[in-house]
């Protein structure tokens, strides 16, 4: 009897235990099909491995206490265990010095595994000073181990007992402020390894402080990209309820307040922060707006009215988190994460393709710019060059110039000493004489400049003669000075040559002070244009220094714009081998992906065939009935895999 009894329930376990071997077929086919890129937004569909939650925020936002919290450790026994975790770190810092991974362990003691395997710990202290040492050896670069660091919290510190419920894996990154680059790259080494394989993974911050959800805030591989696959993440905001704006809100709120007006208020702020979502990743139900702790209790017992109003919704909202982790992490999740996989394909297509628009945009702006740059720059080395070479040219002119300058100082006065000749024997012809000179010098002064060649050696300077015109005057004055006083002593205005030899003396001296005039008045000019020329000879030579300069500067620009074109003509090339890739890399995973459901639905009418098959073929009333359930229950299966 007892044997005819076996075989039916031997039949069921074995048609029971397979009832998902068909999706994992597919699954198998489809995952070794796709690219890196992809594939490491799924999580192994193998079976064997316990699902796991990762847990991931900034540094000090509370992660360890939710993580507590989830695992459903004791309430009083929470702040001990958050004592230990920190290794004797101070606080104010992250108390995870490397990815660790949670788990209940199967006894009483603390289980402490570093990747030599596992060491055992029967009290608190002991386990605080191994996470001490080993937070040491992380820094010191002695912590060679490329998996999770694994603790077993021991087992009579949870709320429920050993056996019963879910046993969930909690895998805790550090904060994206890592002490060091050690912790860093190694951090970084965990996610890539690891956050791919989650079931379900929680972006951890504070309500008050949403720019833990920034982009540039969720550095670590499988992270950046949530919004790819919102699916697999939830959102926990810690310190939901502690702002005053929160509890006033809440208190103001009309009849009991419910988890759907505070996901809202917070869907509301993470827009005010100016943080995009997509549609898929803003839906409600992926926010969870939480308060735990000491402190949170505290407020509460001190607020009995404030308490009753919001202590409901954040124990809902904590059952919902506790309930949405339970759906998460199974099997029929990991197939529905793999079904919705052309989501991410074509998510990162258009973000890769917007991406390298914007680039080549960009590098084509920057190129424009570098040849306008090269035009430009080109342009004026050469007009310096000019500059520079005219410049040399007056200066070569220099001793011609020199020539010319000691000729300026004679002023020849042979026509002013012929009139003296003719004049009348009357001291008013002498003194018409020495006026009509003084007028003739000054006209001929201001004129005196050198020849033409030499006059372009100054361009446009030349010496200020008509400032001088007072001290020309001056030399006339002092020259002639003397014959006008003694002329003025004359009794009378008439010579008489016959009688005297005044006449001759007078006229005598009258060309002796021309001729001295004219010379005094030369090395007057001689010494205003040798100073405009000493001028010239160094702006000449600063304007060739100053040329020069600037033309090898331009030239270095030209040179260093044209490395530039060619690295951003490398650039650009670049930019479009890899969209081409991208497009080429993600179009086949698209496909793939749009093919996984026929896939699935193939394996699935397979698995379907032979059990209605066995069933027709079943001779055995009981053992058509396992059959037959095992048929119902596959289709349930494929329910929960492809919904409709």
């Amino acid at each position: 009897m007892n044997a005819v009894m076996d075989r039916p329930g031997t039949r069921w376990n074995g048609l029971y235990a397979d009832r998902l071997g068909w999706a994992y077929r597919a699954y198998q086919r489809f995952v070794m099909a796709l690219s890196p890129e992809v594939r490491e937004h799924l999580v192994g569909g193998d079976g064997a491995n316990e699902p796991y939650v990762a847990v991931y925020g900034k540094t000090q936002v509370g992660k360890t206490t939710l993580l507590l919290e989830l695992m459903e450790v004791r309430d009083s026994a929470q702040a001990g265990i958050s004592e230990v975790l920190r290794g004797r770190r101070d606080y104010g810092r992250s108390a995870t010095a490397t990815a660790m991974e949670y788990r209940r362990s199967p006894d009483n003691d603390w289980h402490l595994d570093a990747g030599a395997g596992p060491v055992v710990y029967n009290d608190d202290e002991a386990m605080c000073d191994a996470l001490c040492v080993l937070r040491q050896a992380m820094s010191e670069r002695k912590l060679l181990s490329d998996a999770p660091v694994v603790v077993s919290i021991p087992s009579d510190r949870f709320q429920r007992p050993a056996g019963s419920g879910t046993n969930v894996r909690m895998l805790d990154l550090p904060g994206d402020n890592p002490t060091d680059e050690v912790e860093r790259a190694h951090v970084a080494r965990m996610a890539e390894r690891y956050v791919p394989h989650a079931d379900l993974i929680l972006l951890v911050g504070r309500a008050d402080d949403l720019s833990f959800l920034d982009p540039a805030a969720l550095a670590l591989p499988g992270i950046e990209d949530w919004q790819y696959v919102p699916n697999r993440f939830r959102i926990v905001t810690t310190y939901s309820f502690t702002p005053q704006s929160v509890q006033q809100y809440a208190r103001q709120l009309d009849g009991s307040p419910d988890p759907a007006r505070f996901r809202e208020r917070l869907l509301d702020q993470i827009d005010t922060f100016g943080l995009a979502l997509v549609p898929e990743a803003r839906e409600p139900h992926r926010f969870f707006p939480l308060e735990f702790g000491q402190s949170w209790q505290a407020m509460l017992d001190v607020d009995q009215d404030f308490a009753a109003r919001v202590a409901p919704v954040v124990a809902q909202v904590r059952a919902e988190l506790h309930a949405d982790i339970r759906a998460s992490a199974n099997e029929a999740s990991r197939f529905r994460n793999a079904c919705d996989i052309h989501i991410v394909a074509r998510r990162q297509q258009e973000a890769g393709v917007k991406l390298a628009q914007a680039t080549m945009e960009r590098v084509a702006r920057e190129l424009a710019q570098a040849k306008a740059g090269y035009r430009v720059s080109t342009k004026g080395a050469q007009e310096a060059e000019k500059r520079a070479a005219a410049a040399r040219a007056r200066l070569a002119e220099r001793e011609h110039v020199e020539t010319m300058l000691a000729q300026v100082a004679s002023i020849n006065v042979d026509e002013q000493i012929s009139l003296v000749d003719g004049l009348g024997t009357n001291t008013a012809y002498l003194y018409g004489r020495m006026s009509d000179f003084e007028e003739w010098l000054r006209k001929a002064f201001l004129a005196l400049e050198p020849d033409d060649k030499a006059r372009a050696f100054f361009g446009q300077s030349s010496p200020d003669m008509l400032g001088q015109v007072i001290a020309l005057n001056r030399i006339v004055e002092d020259a002639f000075s003397s014959m006008r006083s003694r002329m003025s002593s004359y009794w009378r205005a008439e010579y008489y040559p016959s009688m005297s030899s005044s006449f001759a003396e007078d006229t005598s001296e009258l060309r002796d002070e021309i001729r001295a005039c004219a010379s005094r008045a030369g090395k007057l000019a001689h010494k205003d244009w040798t100073k405009q020329f000493t001028l010239r000879l160094a702006q000449l030579q600063t304007e060739a220094n100053a040329a020069d300069s600037e033309r090898a500067a331009l030239d270095q620009v030209a040179k260093s714009l044209v490395e530039q074109q060619q690295s951003l003509t490398n650039q650009l090339a670049q930019t479009r081998n890899d969209l081409d890739a991208l497009n080429t890399r993600l179009n086949q995973d698209s496909v793939l992906a749009q093919r996984f459901r026929t896939t699935l639905d193939q394996e699935y009418v397979t698995e379907l065939r032979a059990r209605r098959a066995a069933l027709a073929a079943s001779t055995s009333p009981l053992d058509s009935l396992s059959i037959l359930l095992s048929i119902a229950l596959l289709q349930e299966e494929r329910r929960k895999i492809q919904p409709t």
